[in-house]
């Protein structure tokens, strides 16, 4: 009896030829049970066929096959001749060539890529495919080529309506088995290929089956997801001497490894040496990502495909494939797999059959925005014009050149958007004088000026703190910032005759300890004295104040929007710029090369996070996560660190033209008292950075200008501003155990300008 056609785990056809073999009464008898079945009598087709390629020298007309197949079946009953195969799950009965005869033909148009003879080594040959996304194209092609005589499948999963877009399968076939629909599409062109399904996976107690069972795999096709198969079958292939072929679909990326003629090679042509092994046996969700990257060697993966690791448990649940890739990678392995059983391919490596490299368009694509500085910097003839165009100093107090160097040192260890350092000090005429230099403050963040400003008045902060720790009352005179000039402020070194207070004492000495630290915190609970300390610290620059975010719901709104507003900076092409060319140092190159922007080591966290600014590094990926509204991984840490905050710390000042000065100058005092207190601190100011343009929305596009709003409105909730004030920085402020790295400074001779006094 037929087996049951709703069986959705049968995928052998079943062959009738040894029942039917002994008579033409026996014959009937059995075909009479399938004669509610579809059946397909293709025997004499097929051997019509048969007739016309055993004679390629004449060209022999439709008739004269016709005669010849009627001359051979003359004496015979042609249903007992051939094979009848019954396929339960199409209830399919069909008549075919018997197996000689079947390859024979169907093979006959390989001849003589392939030659008769290869084709018969081949036929002896054993394959196995883990994974059957890829590998059922890669089973497929390897089937149709008929380079094997056994294949072997192993997938747990299921045929998805989402798997359509690269699977040639029918829709009936959703919720079957992967292998057992790839073994009946086998069975369908070719049943006398030996199929064996694993549709339970690989796991460990079967792996050493697939590979050796009813004879040893003479290759491993790996297109599995998961990370310890694929991980744990190459082991498993190195100790058998099973080479492994593996592709990628991306960029038509294509690994082969010969363990077959070197057993001392390692896994993955090295790429995890140095993971201990109890990592990579039980690998933990964190560590994941990072391995993929260095698996497939993300760097080098097709800009669209990094894109989409980015997006993977954001926008889309795993990684893209297409049905062009995937077709192109089964041809590939096919080929690649033929060339290594008949020993005409022996190397190991990857290579890449990179489809938009090799067919490309011949013009060059245009080159992209320049970001230039601007025309002017500091000059310092026209600096020492207008510091002696300034009334006479009133100064008598002498001040030596090593102390004017300390106090300019000091203001140097300010924070500056980017560690840009937008400042310049000019000593002359018994005072020092703090200008702003243009040339190193044309970041994105910086628009008209306000993080420049912030830095400048953080920077005259300091170096009053240092002034008064020197024994020196520092009077200050501000100059208009909206002038023509670049001076910002001037100081008079007075001598002190009082006593110096404790605070300036205090905070005077953690300016040389003052560091980002954006490394995680514990969960901490600030005291209210620890709050005042911090409040009293921003009170004692005049119209300034502070408050303190610190209930967890208004902390992860907060951590929303400025994780949103970072996202937006990076994938902006400007803010793109600035931080991966312009501020970021990346590995390679040396300590002395650099004075100013921060070593990517004191930005990351975390390897997932250095995994995704690697990938991220590329503006073409960036315009396309900004095109589709994606890149939301990217702001993830940041959200849980500002949701997990002891509290975020807003700076807020009167409105005036020094607004953002004396914002920085209030945002050291409560930054050093935070270094006092043990406590950490990292400055998280992009909305208040981007906030500044929406009033024109000059650089953004309207995307980012709904985002924007959006968030600015949120922002406004929760940040309750007083009358004729102005919010003017945000600072994260945490407890963490994890030291923080300290940015590089220019040195103090590109800085500070000591001129002689006129005559």
């Amino acid at each position: 009896m037929y087996p049951d056609s709703s069986n959705n785990t049968i995928y052998k056809p079943v062959f009738i030829f040894k029942e039917q073999s002994a008579d033409k009464q026996k014959f009937n008898s059995v075909i009479a049970d399938y004669q509610n079945k579809i059946v397909l009598d293709l025997f004499a087709s097929q051997m019509k066929e048969l007739i016309k390629i055993r004679s390629p020298r004449k060209r022999l007309t439709p008739i004269e096959i016709d005669e010849i197949y009627a001359a051979w079946a003359a004496e015979k009953d042609t249903d007992l001749e051939g094979n009848w195969i019954y396929y339960p799950w199409s209830n399919r009965l069909l008549h075919i060539l018997n197996e000689a005869d079947f390859i024979t033909l169907r093979t006959s148009r390989n001849h003589y890529k392939i030659t008769p003879q290869e084709q018969d080594l081949l036929s002896k040959r054993k394959i196995g495919i883990i994974g059957l996304s890829v590998g059922h194209a890669v089973a497929v092609s390897v089937a149709t080529e008929r380079i094997c005589g056994t294949l072997k499948l192993a997938d747990f999963d299921t045929i998805e309506l989402s798997n359509l877009n690269r699977i040639k399968t029918g829709l009936h076939n959703l919720g079957i088995n992967k292998c057992i629909v790839t073994a009946r599409e086998i069975a369908e062109i070719d049943p006398y290929l030996d199929i064996e399904c694993y549709p339970e996976g690989i796991t460990d107690t079967n792996i050493t089956g697939f590979l050796t069972e009813h004879g040893k795999l003479d290759i491993l096709v790996d297109e599995c997801d998961d990370l310890e198969v694929k991980i744990s079958c190459r082991e498993k292939a190195r100790h058998f001497g099973i080479p492994v072929v593996m592709e990628t679909s991306d960029r038509g990326m294509l690994d082969v490894e010969r363990f077959d003629l070197d057993a001392g090679m390692p896994i993955l042509h090295g790429l995890l040496a140095g993971i201990p092994e109890e990592k990579l046996r039980n690998i933990a969700p964190a560590d994941r990502f990072p391995l993929v990257m260095r698996i497939i060697d993300a760097m080098n993966t097709s800009s669209r495909g990094r894109a989409s690791l980015l997006e993977i448990g954001q926008s889309i649940s795993t990684w893209p494939q297409l049905a062009s890739a995937v077709t192109l990678g089964g041809g590939v392995v096919t080929d690649v797999c033929r060339r290594i059983l008949l020993n005409q391919f022996t190397d190991s490596g990857r290579y890449y059959v990179d489809l938009e490299n090799i067919i490309a368009n011949k013009s060059a694509e245009s080159a992209s925005t320049v970001y230039s500085k601007p025309d002017k910097g500091f000059d310092l003839d026209n600096a020492i014009k207008i510091v002696d165009s300034l009334p006479g100093s009133q100064s008598s107090a002498v001040i030596s050149n090593e102390e004017i160097e300390q106090i300019v040192h000091a203001g140097t260890l300010a924070p500056s958007a980017g560690n840009d350092q937008p400042w310049k000090w000019v000593f002359r005429n018994g005072r020092l004088h703090l200008f702003h230099d243009p040339a190193r403050s044309h970041s994105f963040a910086n628009y008209k000026n306000t993080a420049a400003h912030l830095a400048l008045g953080a920077a005259l902060e300091n170096a009053s703190l240092r002034a008064k720790q020197l024994g020196y009352e520092p009077q200050t005179t501000f100059f208009p910032l909206a002038s023509a000039t670049d001076l910002t402020a001037s100081i008079e070194l007075v001598q002190n005759k009082g006593s110096i207070p404790d605070s300036a004492n205090e905070l005077a000495d953690y300016i040389e300890t003052r560091v980002t630290n954006r490394n995680p915190g514990v969960l901490y609970t600030l005291h209210q004295s620890e709050l005042d300390a911090m409040r009293n610290a921003v009170a004692d620059v005049k119209g300034a104040h502070v408050t303190f975010i610190q209930g967890k719901n208004q902390l992860a709104q907060l951590g929303s929007i400025i994780g949103a507003c970072e996202l937006t900076l990076l994938l902006n092409d400007a803010g793109h710029h600035d931080f991966f060319e312009r501020n970021t140092r990346w590995p390679g190159r040396t300590e002395s090369e650099f004075g100013d922007g921060y070593a990517i080591q004191s930005i990351v966290t975390s390897p997932q996070q250095m995994a995704v600014l690697s990938i991220l590094k590329d503006k073409k990926i960036a315009r396309t996560l900004r095109a589709i509204g994606g890149g939301n991984a990217l702001s993830e840490a940041t959200q849980a660190a500002v949701t997990n905050a002891s509290c975020i710390a807003v700076v807020a000042v009167e409105r005036s033209k020094e607004a953002y000065f004396k914002g920085g100058m209030a945002a050291q005092r409560l930054w050093l008292r935070v270094e006092q207190l043990g406590l950490a601190a990292q400055p998280v100011n992009a909305p208040l950075q981007l906030f500044e343009r929406l009033a024109t929305g000059e650089g953004l596009d309207d995307r980012e200008i709904a985002v924007l709003t959006n968030v600015q409105l949120d922002f406004e909730r929760i940040i309750t501003q007083h009358n004729n004030t102005k919010a003017v920085f945000l600072l994260k402020i945490n407890k963490t155990e994890m030291l923080a790295m300290k940015s590089k400074r220019l040195p103090l001779n590109e800085t500070l300008f000591i001129v002689n006094d006129k005559i």
